[in-house]
């Protein structure tokens, strides 16, 4: 829909969008009640519509930065895109509970009549960076007759029942359902958590657009870069990164091996850190009454334990994809700003709809997949760096991105004023080490063995 978004502005195209879902906003129809977005409201979503108010929380785990859109904001966001600005338009076609068969046809999920599409142009792909989420993804574990486990959807309706939880997985959902949980009364020692393999986690606050959070930010992005123009190893990159302040992790006496991305505030962390039975025994395998199986051993469970299915895999699956964005007759959507699907998506549109070289569309557009491990993210940060500076050469590009509402952070740095000398003395320190830090990244990429 960001794509879409940006085709409908500065083209005169028509679009038809097959959906398998019966309404506008992909995983987020499936979103488990306390969800939320792990960025500011402002950096996600369309170009051509805020999401949110733009206002700083009061109250809760987040507060002091800026708001958090719920996965019901969220969800009612892209409704609103769709019927008030897509359908208005008249050049939208919508067709929901549909499935794409090739050669542009698609097929009514319900009632199996197929229909035809002339594709003048292209067809866009939006399924590689599909999103695998606990209430519809497969479990890759078995589960015993009488043993209660739910996808966290159902966590509010079912926890007032049981006394003890085991929350399994600690990636982003992982991390809501513990805070969701401590939040709600529970005590930390009824909760036990299966952390398969640790992760770093942004430090929330790195991410906050606005210029009363510039030289948070901005400290953090120059220390960050110091840390990786100096680096000679992958641990010395990682403890630079938690020394700039840029990634956290859960337990200082435990490494981490991962990097999904999720964010946490100091506050949250502080509360993770409350539940102590914390079970580092690698993934579940099966789950019997009173009996929890894992890959390095067997922990034994209270037997009116809820078990909370936090394991989907989100969209580390996609990292060895090496798809373009730009083929014949194909666009193929993907981020090409790491972590960020939305922005990516909106600078695709842009570039589809202003550059006609096919081979520059290709070098202005190199995929940055969602990563797994530290490596992967060492592997993929350097060509997330040299598409940013592609980006800002091209005249025309630089001129979009500058009024782009998703490109919230740099945006706001435009506005720094200019007699600002310490603000202006903190700029030059993120441009003077941006160059440096990406030669050693490259290097230090060069090292990884059995590259993916």
């Amino acid at each position: 829909m960001s794509f879409v978004d940006v085709i409908l502005e500065d083209t005169d195209a028509t679009v038809t969008i097959v959906d398998r879902r019966d309404a506008p906003g992909g995983h987020w129809n499936d979103g488990y009640p306390f969800l939320r977005l792990h960025q500011p409201s402002d950096a996600y979503g369309v170009p051509s519509r805020p999401l949110g108010r733009g206002k700083i929380d009061q109250t809760g785990y987040n507060r002091g930065l800026y708001e958090l859109a719920s996965g019901t904001d969220v969800t009612a966001y892209f409704h609103a895109v769709m019927s008030e600005h897509f359908l208005p338009s008249g050049r939208v076609t919508y067709c929901p509970m549909s499935d794409y068969t090739g050669n542009g046809g698609y097929v009514s999920l319900l009632s199996g009549e197929r229909h035809y599409v002339d594709i003048a142009k292209s067809l866009v792909d939006g399924t590689l960076i599909n999103t695998s989420i606990p209430l519809t993804h497969r479990r890759q574990f078995g589960v015993g007759e009488g043993v209660m486990c739910v996808p966290p959807n159902d966590l509010p309706r079912i926890a007032p029942n049981h006394k003890h939880f085991t929350v399994l997985g600690a990636g982003k959902t992982g991390l809501d359902t513990v805070l969701w949980l401590l939040a709600n009364g529970a005590p930390p020692d009824t909760i036990s958590w299966v952390i398969p393999r640790d992760a770093w986690m942004i430090n929330r606050i790195s991410v906050q657009p606005g210029l009363d959070f510039f030289e948070s930010v901005a400290g953090i992005m120059a220390a960050q870069y110091a840390a990786q123009m100096t680096a000679t190893t992958l641990t010395e990159l990682c403890q630079g990164m938690e020394a700039a302040g840029r990634w956290i992790r859960l337990d200082p006496n435990v490494w981490p091996t991962v990097q999904h991305a999720s964010s946490v505030t100091p506050i949250e962390l502080e509360e993770l850190r409350r539940v102590r039975n914390v079970i580092r025994l690698g993934r579940v395998k099966h789950i019997e009454p009173g009996k929890m199986v894992l890959e390095r051993g067997t922990r034994p469970t209270a037997s009116d334990t809820l078990y909370v299915d936090c394991t989907a895999s989100a969209l580390a699956k996609n990292v060895n994809d090496s798809t373009p964005v730009f083929s014949p007759g194909r666009i193929s959507l993907q981020m090409i700003r790491q972590f960020q699907p939305t922005f990516s998506a909106a600078l695709i549109g842009r570039i589809e709809a202003t550059i006609e070289d096919d081979a520059e569309k290709q070098r202005l557009t190199t995929p940055t997949p969602m990563t797994d491990t530290v490596e992967d993210w060492l592997r993929i940060q350097p060509q997330a760096m040299i598409n940013e500076r592609e980006w800002t050469k091209d005249k025309a590009l630089r001129a979009w991105l500058s009024q782009c509402r998703l490109n919230c952070i740099p945006n706001t740095w435009q506005h720094v004023p200019k007699s600002d000398v310490t603000k202006q003395e903190l700029l030059k320190r993120v441009r003077d080490t941006s160059g440096p830090a990406l030669e050693n990244l490259q290097r230090l990429a060069q090292t990884l063995s059995n590259p993916r």
